[in-house]
C-alpha cells in the first residue's frame, strides 16, 4: 500500500515578509518559507533537532499551504530508521538559517520518500533573500547568530552596506526565534496536572497510569515524590514510548479534583486501558514498587515463551550470515575478461573504467563507484553472458553489496537484484559456481537493514519478496551441498528479520505502523525448512536449518502464528529425534537447539 506524502508550508514572518519585503528589499517576498513533511500521520521537521508532532499542532500554527508531494510505498519503521540515521547530521548546533535549516532537512526527507524535491521556490529564497541590498546589510547579523553562510557574496564573508534598522533587527530576531523552536521530541514520564479533565486525557492516551494525589500541605507527599518520580523513569527506561505514565495532581491546585474521590493524601490510583485498576494511601514506597509492577505485569504481560528455559534459542546472535571475505581479484576479473574475449563482448571506454573502478573498490584503493555506470554495464552482461559464465560477475557483485555507499543505491531501486535472483530459480539446474553466487548475492542483501526489510522481506506488494522466496525453496533441496549450506543461510537470514521485530516489540522500541507478520510467509518458508530438514545429512546445514525453525518459532503471536501447529503435524519433535538417534546430529549447540524447539512445540500444544 502506498502513503502520502505532504509538505507543509509555513510563514516564519507571520505576514510581515509580504506586507515589508518590497519597502526593504526592493521585491516582493511573500513569506519567509518553514516547512515540514507530513507522512504516516505525522508531521517531521527540523528546529531543535528532527521534531515529531501531530500534524498542525506545532508552534507554528495551520500551514499557509499544502502541498502535495506525492506517496511513498516504504513501511513506516523504515522512514523512521532513516530518520533516526539523521538526527546526529541534523542537530539543533547545526542549525542555519541559510544553509540547512527546516527545508534542507524537509527537502532530504521528500526525496528519500518519492525521490522528489520539494518547490524550488523554497529553496532558492536564502539566495534570493540575500542577491538584495537588505540581504547584504542584514547577513552580518545573520552569521553573528549562526554562522558563516555558504552563500556569502564577498570573499570575506560580509558585505559592506549600511546598518539595518531596529525594525529590520526585530524582525530578523522573531524569524530566528521561530525557526529554531521546537517543542521536546520525547513525552516525559511523569506530568503534571492540574484538572480532572488533563487527567482523564492521560489515562485514555496511556495504557498504563498512575495517578499521584498529593497536597501542598502534605508532608509524607514530599518525601515520597522524589521516590515516585524515580520509580517512573526507571520503569519506563530508555525507551521512547511510554510504558507507564505518572501523573501528579495537587489536590489543592485543581478545582475539580473531588471528582476522583479524594480524602487523603497521598493517594495512588492506578488505571488500566482506561478503567481504574487499583487505589491506595500512604507514602510506602515498598507499596508503591509493588503495585507499579503488577500494573505492568498486567499491562505487558510477557510471552509465554519467556517462561521456559531455552538457553539455544535465546543465544542465537540476531545478525544475518553473510559472505563477506574478499575473493582473489586478480583471478575473478581476469576469469570475467575471459568470458568477455571468448563471447567478443567490447567495452566502451565507461564500461571499462567502471569495471576497472570496481575492482579498486573492493580493493579498497578507491572509495567511489558511479553506480549509474555499474548498473548499466551489469545489465549488458547479463544479457550478452551465459548463465554459466555469469559466476565471475556475480562474486563481484555479491562483495560490493556488503558495502553501504552501494546497497543504499539499491534501497531505490533493487529491480537488478530482483533479476539476478530469479536467475537460478527459473532455470531448472543452473551451474553450480553461477546458482551459489546468486545464493550468496540474496544474503547479503541483508547486510543493509533497509534494503532487505523495505524491498525483499516486507509484505508490500512492490517487494521483491516472491523473488527471494522462490529462490530459497528451490534451493534448499539442491544436490549439491554447498548449495543447500547458502540456501540454509538465506532462510536463517529470513528468520533473524523477524526475531529482530518480535524483539523490538517485546522491548517496546518498535517504531513500525502495525503489526508486520505475514504468517503465511512463514508458514511457507518454514514448510519448505522442514522438507530440507527431514532429508539433510549435513549437521552444519541442520544447524543453520533449525536456527531458522527457532526463530519462526520464537515469540510468534500466540493468536496469529501457524508455524508451531505446522511443525507439530509434520511431526518435527520425531524428526529431530531420528536425526539425533541415528548420530546425524552430535554437536551440543545443534543438539540444544533441537531440545530447545522440542519445548515450543510442546508449549504450543498444551
Amino acid at each position: 500500500m502506498s502513503e502520502p506524502v505532504k509538505l507543509y508550508v509555513y510563514d516564519l514572518s507571520q505576514g510581515m515578509a509580504r506586507s515589508m519585503s518590497r519597502q526593504l528589499t526592493g521585491k516582493q517576498i511573500d513569506g519567509i518559507w518553514h516547512t515540514s513533511v507530513v507522512v504516516f500521520g505525522q508531521e517531521f521537521y527540523f528546529g531543535q533537532g528532527i521534531m515529531t508532532s501531530v500534524p498542525g499542532t506545532t508552534q507554528h500554527g495551520n500551514p499557509l499551504e499544502v502541498v502535495d508531494i506525492g506517496e511513498t510505498f516504504l513501511p513506516l519503521e523504515v522512514v523512521i530508521e532513516y530518520i533516526d540515521s539523521l538526527r546526529l547530521v541534523y542537530t539543533a548546533e547545526k542549525y542555519h538559517l541559510l544553509d540547512f535549516n527546516c527545508n534542507t532537512f524537509s527537502n532530504d526527507l521528500c526525496q528519500f520518500l518519492c525521490g522528489k524535491t520539494i518547490p524550488g521556490h523554497i529553496t532558492d529564497l536564502p539566495a534570493e533573500f540575500l542577491n538584495t541590498p537588505f540581504g547584504q546589510s542584514i547577513l552580518p547579523m545573520i552569521e553573528n547568530m549562526f554562522g558563516q553562510s555558504k552563500l556569502t557574496i564577498n570573499n570575506n564573508g560580509n558585505a559592506a552596506a549600511q546598518q539595518p534598522s531596529a525594525e529590520a533587527a526585530s524582525l530578523l530576531q522573531g524569524i530566528s526565534s521561530a525557526a529554531t523552536s521546537a517543542a521536546l521530541t520525547t513525552v516525559n514520564p511523569v506530568q503534571i496536572a492540574n484538572t480532572a479533565a488533563a487527567v482523564d486525557g492521560f489515562i485514555s492516551t496511556y495504557k498504563a497510569v498512575i495517578v499521584f494525589f498529593t497536597s501542598a500541605s502534605c508532608p509524607p507527599c514530599r518525601v515520597i515524590k522524589p521516590d515516585f518520580e524515580n520509580l517512573i523513569r526507571e520503569k519506563n527506561g530508555s525507551s521512547e514510548q511510554i510504558k507507564i505514565l505518572g501523573v501528579i495532581m495537587d489536590t489543592s491546585m485543581a478545582p475539580d479534583a473531588a471528582k476522583y474521590g479524594i480524602r487523603a493524601t497521598p493517594t495512588f490510583q492506578l488505571f488500566l486501558n482506561g478503567q481504574k485498576y487499583s487505589e491506595f494511601k500512604g507514602a510506602n514506597y515498598a507499596e508503591l514498587k509493588s503495585q507499579v509492577d503488577i500494573l505492568l505485569f498486567e499491562a505487558f504481560p510477557p510471552h509465554p515463551h519467556r517462561k521456559i528455559l531455552l538457553r539455544a534459542i535465546v543465544d542465537q546472535p540476531n545478525v544475518p550470515i553473510l559472505y563477506s571475505i574478499p575473493g582473489k581479484w586478480d583471478m575473478i576479473y581476469a576469469k570475467l575478461n575471459a568470458f568477455l574475449k571468448k563471447e567478443s563482448i567490447t567495452l566502451d571506454t565507461d564500461q571499462k573504467a567502471v569495471l576497472d573502478q570496481s575492482k579498486s573498490f573492493l580493493e579498497k584503493k578507491d572509495t567511489t563507484l558511479n553506480m549509474d555506470y555499474w548498473k548499466s554495464l551489469v545489465d549488458l552482461l547479463l544479457q550478452k553472458l551465459a548463465v554459466d559464465q555469469l559466476f565471475p560477475l556475480f562474486d563481484i557483485y555479491r562483495s560490493l553489496l556488503i558495502s553501504k555507499v552501494v546497497s543504499d543505491d539499491y534501497v531505490k531501486d533493487p529491480s537488478q537484484i530482483a533479476t539476478i535472483l530469479e536467475i537460478a530459480s527459473k532455470i531448472e539446474a543452473p551451474a553450480k559456481a553461477t546458482w551459489l553466487m546468486v545464493l550468496r548475492i540474496a544474503c547479503n542483501i541483508f547486510a543493509n537493514t533497509t534494503l532487505s526489510t523495505t524491498q525483499f522481506t516486507s509484505n508490500l506488494a512492490t517487494s521483491y519478496r516472491s523473488q527471494l522466496t522462490q529462490l530459497l525453496v528451490s534451493s534448499l533441496l539442491a544436490p549439491d551441498s554447498q548449495i543447500r549450506q547458502a540456501a540454509a543461510s538465506l532462510a536463517y537470514n529470513c528468520s533473524t528479520c523477524i526475531a529482530i521485530e518480535r524483539l523490538e516489540k517485546e522491548k517496546g522500541t518498535f517504531s513500525g505502523m502495525a503489526e508486520q507478520e505475514d504468517d503465511d510467509w512463514e508458514v511457507e518458508l518454514s514448510s519448505a525448512v522442514m522438507d530440507a530438514l527431514i532429508k539433510e545429512t549435513d549437521e552444519e546445514i541442520i544447524h543453520r536449518l533449525l536456527a531458522a525453525i527457532g526463530k519462526f518459532l520464537f515469540l510468534a503471536p500466540q493468536d496469529t502464528s501457524s508455524v508451531a501447529d505446522l511443525l507439530s503435524a509434520l511431526d518435527i519433535n520425531n524428526v529431530i529425534e531420528e536425526k539425533k538417534m541415528s548420530k546425524v546430529i552430535n554437536a551440543s549447540k545443534v543438539l540444544g537447539l533441537g531440545r530447545d524447539i522440542c519445548e515450543l512445540t510442546k508449549q504450543q500444544q498444551s
